[in-house]
């Protein structure tokens, strides 16, 4: 409703008609109408596409077909202005049609007056009112004001009808926000909320007002460009949009920055339907998120079979899981002073059942991603237990058992609770497990690390920094952690025997590990020119193909019971 009143649409009636219906509404003290007139329906069709009107008095007396090609143009387009069909009496059968084409209500012209004419009136205007906001409610994202999935997936497909229409190209862009779960976790889902609203602010204030901006989910959103010359224009979008995302706000008092990842999607190359064109932004979108930080890709089909191969492998891994197409292989640790095994390295392997055994370099960094590394992390500790108690039953001498750690595992909030819980069950000996970490994931969040490994510590479990020499972490931290051993990563071993560089470079390792109290391993021995190196330079232990690859628990109890490991 108008501020300066209620504005009525009058088509079709003759002048007389007019006469009468200005004269009732006048007479109304409770409203101001304005009563506009058009006898012809035709007038009054642009009228309506034109004006700003808060219902439409329809007379269908005179021309009640074209009248009623006017309710049924009006119900196709989705508009919510309210008409008020009018007859000349109740029993009118065009009372009835004009209801059927989405007239709110009808008036006879037999029992009109001022009280029933501006009643009528009065509740169409309400009851449109109520639906809109009810429309409103179903169509737009209530914290962010901009449209919501539904909407989103209706101006998409009238873009690429459009787009098909005029010979127009049409971009989709999928905008995830990285750092949302972060900021939820660490200042609660108020903050969480405050961020979404402020991005939208920004989305909706650097694009034209002919580009379309949607929430689809709690931390994604989707903008539609319409009529982009190329993918340069596209990209500088891309890169503005980043830019205003990724520019420093303030929560709870704390300097934020959260990065974005877009998936690009062109219309018609990347699909004709709004299904293929959201898949196409989706899995842009994953290329963009793999690469870390804000980044922006276009679907290409190259995209395609890699995203495709990725998410088949996902929901390969999501089965194995439940189908116990995993098992732990294991490599043997020999002591350089005995030439005895004293332990063993846990490795996972996926025996798939029809691609065979599937390299761990490509499959874990999907379970990365994807968060699976979790489960299966748990997985590989309940394993390694029920591995420790096997070995007990065989073998003569026990054997302290390794597996890594993930980085997203030692994130995990349950993971001492869970971890705990799994080593109790087994009835082990916690001492006899031993976690291998590498430095990047210490230092990923080394408080948590920290206060996780010393809780497990506590129960007796051990710890060895992986992979040292690779990393970024400090002595200072190395000596505050729970860790018993450092293994030498392959890479330094490799020429130990060829290089003076790598030579020197082992020798300071060792003797600054000993120096700490700490073991040495060397991983991937693989000569006989290797291990007499490390053998003059006290390394303690080492594993590597000179004395096994990794093979199975079966083929391990074996091995250790034929003695087949030796220091010659």
């Amino acid at each position: 409703m108008h501020e300066s009143g209620v504005q009525v649409l009058l088509l079709g009636s003759t002048h007389a008609e007019y006469g009468r219906m200005e004269k009732m509404l006048s007479s109304v003290q409770s409203y101001r109408y304005h009563l506009i007139w058009h006898e012809s329906l035709k007038a009054g069709e642009e009228a309506i596409k034109k004006g700003h009107h808060d219902v439409v008095l329809l007379d269908c007396q005179h021309h009640p077909n074209q009248a009623l090609g006017i309710l049924q143009t009006n119900l196709d387009r989705g508009s919510q202005l309210p008409f008020i069909a009018i007859t000349e009496s109740v029993d009118d059968i065009v009372a009835q049609q004009a209801l059927s084409f989405g007239a709110i209500d009808f008036l006879a012209l037999e029992n009109m007056d001022n009280y029933v004419l501006s009643r009528c009136i009065g509740y169409a205007v309400e009851k449109s009112h109520v639906e809109q906001k009810l429309s409103q409610l179903n169509l737009y994202d209530p914290l962010t004001g901009v449209p919501n999935r539904m909407y989103f997936l209706q101006n998409l497909e009238e873009a690429i009808d459009k787009a098909s229409r005029q010979q127009q190209n049409l971009s989709l862009l999928l905008i995830n926000l990285d750092g949302f779960s972060r900021v939820n976790a660490s200042f609660g889902s108020d903050a969480g909320d405050q961020l979404v609203t402020i991005m939208a602010e920004r989305l909706t204030g650097c694009v034209r007002k002919s580009d379309s901006v949607s929430r689809l989910n709690g931390d994604e959103f989707a903008l539609v460009l319409d009529d982009c010359e190329g993918h340069d224009d596209i990209a500088l979008v891309a890169k503005k949009v980043i830019d205003v995302l990724s520019a420093p706000f303030e929560i709870a008092g704390q300097p934020l920055v959260v990065s974005c990842s877009i998936g690009i999607a062109v219309y018609p190359d990347a699909g004709v339907t709004v299904e293929d064109m959201l898949q196409s932004a989706n899995m842009a979108m994953q290329e963009a998120k793999a690469e870390r930080g804000c980044q922006f890709h276009f679907y290409n089909k190259t995209t395609n079979a890699e995203v495709i191969a990725q998410i088949s492998l996902e929901q390969d891994l999501r089965r194995a899981l439940r189908a116990e197409e995993f098992e732990l292989f294991y490599q043997p640790r020999v002591s350089l002073e005995s030439g005895e095994t004293v332990g063993m390295e846990g490795l996972l392997r996926w025996r798939h059942p029809i691609r065979g055994l599937v390299s761990p370099s490509e499959f874990i960094p999907v379970a990365e991603e994807s968060g699976l590394i979790v489960p299966l992390g748990y997985w590989v500790i309940q394993q390694a237990c029920a591995d420790i108690r096997s070995m007990d039953e065989k073998l003569a001498t026990p054997l302290d058992v390794a597996v890594n750690l993930s980085f997203k595992q030692l994130q995990d909030s349950m993971f001492v609770d869970t971890s705990s819980r799994i080593i109790k069950q087994s009835g082990i000996d916690p001492s006899r497990l031993e976690f291998e970490l590498t430095e990047t994931a210490i230092m990923s969040n080394y408080q948590q690390t920290y206060e996780g490994m010393m809780a497990l510590h506590k129960m007796g479990v051990t710890f060895s920094l992986d992979d040292f020499g690779t990393g970024f972490s400090s002595f200072a931290h190395i000596q505050r952690l729970p860790i018993s051993a450092l293994k030498v990563d392959r890479s330094f071993i490799r020429n130990v025997a060829k290089s003076n560089e790598d030579a020197i470079i082992v020798k300071a390792m060792i003797n600054l590990a000993h120096s700490l109290r700490l073991k040495v391993i060397a991983e991937g021995v693989e000569t006989l020119e290797q291990i007499q190196f490390l053998w003059q330079n006290q390394c303690d232990q080492v594993q590597g193909f000179y004395f096994s690859p990794a093979v199975s628990m079966k083929d391990f109890n074996l091995m250790i019971e034929q003695r087949a490991t030796s220091i010659i």
